[in-house]
């Protein structure tokens, strides 16, 4: 199998334009899930429907939403509506709906592990152990923002309908993302140390995708998403994005390192505050040391990833 493609029942991901595939980078794909039957409009408003009865499962976001607004969502019930009434605005300007963990419906989960069995022989030779596998898929009317942030997991964003446009800041780039704010958020899922303005655009890779694009890139990449109106025709003005979303064995060790660090950083920030492979190595021992003991004394669970 070439390094570059996986196909099974007809569907694939692959680089884009032949590219040789990189899982622990940015990398542009191409796929054709924008065919699947169960990632079209009205299945996905049937799936909500299954889903709402969770608060974990439907999320909406906030009002007069931008770019540096910090990264929230409301429920359905803190947002006082229901399924049918979203997806009936669902082409309203600015409307925006997210479905996470799908996978707790049984057919989007044997979704999300064939879509990722594709793609697992090119990911485990470079980033072997991947474990841990989650959905979530975006829903949006333009104009709309996803606001800057982070997440803690290695992703495939696949576009299903409609155009956005990613910015994106490469994973080890501490002007956008400072280790102190990206270490808040993969320890405590603290957004509000990740800050965005203006002068970091020209930092980011700029992508416009459409149906059957799409990227992978690694954990803790800064981005902001925009979902524009010069696209729009009559029935075609939903935009949908899936992300499925793994760990692997680096990216756990990372996040338990991120425990350690973060925790050294407030009790000693001078030893805390350097980033050196020394200090790296100290990190992760002091990380497992850390959650290991909060689960026994406190009962606390570890954060996801670790």
């Amino acid at each position: 199998m070439k390094a570059d493609e996986s196909k099974s029942n007809g569907y694939m991901i692959r680089g884009a334009d032949g590219a040789p595939f990189e899982p622990r980078a940015i990398t542009p794909l191409r796929h054709n899930f924008d065919q699947h039957p169960l990632l079209q409009l009205q299945a996905l408003r049937e799936l909500a429907g299954r889903l709402a009865g969770s608060a974990k499962n439907i999320k909406l976001s906030l009002p007069k939403t931008w770019e540096g607004t910090p990264f929230h969502t409301l429920s359905l019930k803190q947002a006082r509506t229901t399924v049918e009434k979203v997806f009936d605005d669902i082409e309203s300007p600015g409307s925006w709906v997210a479905i996470y963990y799908p996978e707790d419906d049984p057919l989007y989960r044997d979704l999300l592990h064939d879509a990722l069995g594709l793609v697992a022989s090119q990911v485990e030779p470079f980033d072997p152990g991947m474990s841990e596998f989650n959905m979530f898929i975006f829903i949006a009317a333009p104009p709309s923002v996803t606001p800057f942030h982070i997440d803690r997991e290695n992703i495939f964003n696949l576009q299903i309908a409609g155009r956005k446009i990613w910015r994106i800041w490469q994973p080890d780039d501490r002007v956008a993302v400072p280790a102190s704010a990206a270490e808040g958020y993969l320890v405590r899922g603290d957004p509000d140390g990740l800050r965005y303005h203006p002068d970091l655009d020209s930092r980011a890779l700029r992508f416009d995708v459409g149906p059957g694009d799409g990227l992978h890139f690694p954990p803790a990449c800064g981005h902001t998403i925009n979902t524009t109106t010069d696209w729009v025709t009559p029935g075609n003005g939903v935009a949908i994005g899936v992300a499925m979303t793994y760990f692997t064995r680096a990216s756990r060790r990372r996040a338990t390192a991120a425990v350690g660090s973060d925790f050294l950083r407030r009790k000693i920030p001078l030893i805390g505050a350097a980033d050196n492979a020394v200090l790296n190595t100290l990190h992760y021992p002091v990380g497992r040391f850390l959650i290991r003991s909060r689960q026994t004394l406190r009962r606390q669970p570890p954060p996801r990833g670790t």
